[in-house]
This record gives C-alpha cells, structure tokens and sequence, in this order.
C-alpha cells in the first residue's frame, strides 16, 4: 500500500515522519538524488519533479514492500491508496516558515496555498482516500499518534476503526476562511 504524507510546506511533513519510527521516502531528497527531474524552476529555486519517472520508481519499490510511506508537498500527485494531507493556521505556518529562512515572497505563495486549501483540492481530486490532519495547536507527538492510527486503520485495522478515522479527518473539516486576520 502506497501512503502520501503531503502537505504546503511547513505543515510538519518531515518531523511528523521522523516520529513515526516507520521507513519513509523523502519525495523531494528522491527527486534530488537520483535526478528524477525535467528542469529548474530559476523563479522558485527548485526542481520540476518528473512525475511519471518517480511513479515508475514508486511501482518497483512497492513490489517489494507491503506499506510504503513517501513524504513530500508533491506525494498526494503519485497515485497514493491513501492521502493523508497535513494542514497548518497560515499565521502558524508563515513564523514556521519564517523561522526557516524562507523569502518573504515564498512565505506569502505558501501561504496563500495553504489559505485557499490547494493541497488539499488536488488531493481530493486524485486520491480515492483523503484525511485531513490540523497541525496547528499539536505536538509533533500528538500529530504522530493520529497519523500512525490511520495508517495502522488502512493497513489492516477494523473497519469502524477506519470509519470512525475518515470521519473525524475529512476533507474540509479544517476551514482558515473564519479567521479573523485583522491586526
């Protein structure tokens, strides 16, 4: 089973991952290391992912493993079982992401992703299972216990289990358009 950990940088992509203490493949250090690009995108300083190149790649490591975890803002786009979209407060993200070192035009264009949910659109759109995890007010702990309960839901739990999961994590049940941004 192929399982995408995506979502607008800074979200908690990466640490929640990490915390998992399960095999996971870094999408974008993937792309990176074995050249599975087309280009540069001078604008934005990064790579133009060849998508069908690391779907290929993707295929092979999957006849080989029953779960397979990736991680990236571009996993939802490779044909995952299961998407499990992380969402974090664009005040919350933009001091992440800040704290990063992130230009300020970098900051706004992911912020504004992250605002008008487009991460989360284009998972919906291409993926047959979608969560939806708030990032915002949770210790990477916390986030990790939700996110290793899902994956533990779809790779074998019970069928309530999982119910109950999709239901509580589903697609719209975080909403940043009732924020007040007023200073």
């Amino acid at each position: 089973m192929l399982i995408a950990i995506t979502g607008t940088p800074g979200t908690g992509k990466t640490s929640v991952c990490t915390a998992l203490g399960l095999e996971y493949i870094d999408i974008n250090k993937l792309i990176a290391d074995k050249k599975f690009y087309t280009g540069i995108d001078a604008e934005r300083g990064s790579f133009i992912a060849d998508l069908d190149m690391l779907n290929e790649y993707l295929l092979l490591l999957q006849r080989e493993k029953t779960l397979l975890v990736i991680e990236s803002h571009l996993a939802h786009l490779l044909n995952p079982e299961v998407a499990i979209v992380l969402r974090a407060n664009p005040s919350i993200l933009a001091a992440r992401l800040m704290q990063r070192g992130f230009s300020a035009r970098k900051i706004a264009e992911n912020v504004e992703a992250e605002t008008l949910d487009v991460i989360l659109i284009e998972a919906v759109e291409l993926c047959t299972v979608v969560y939806e995890v708030d990032t915002s007010e949770k210790s990477i702990a916390e986030i990790a216990a939700v996110v290793r309960a899902i994956i533990d839901a779809e790779i074998g739990g019970a069928l309530r289990s999982k119910k109950t999961l999709r239901d509580r994590y589903k697609p719209g049940s975080v909403d940043w358009t009732c924020l007040d941004y007023s200073v």
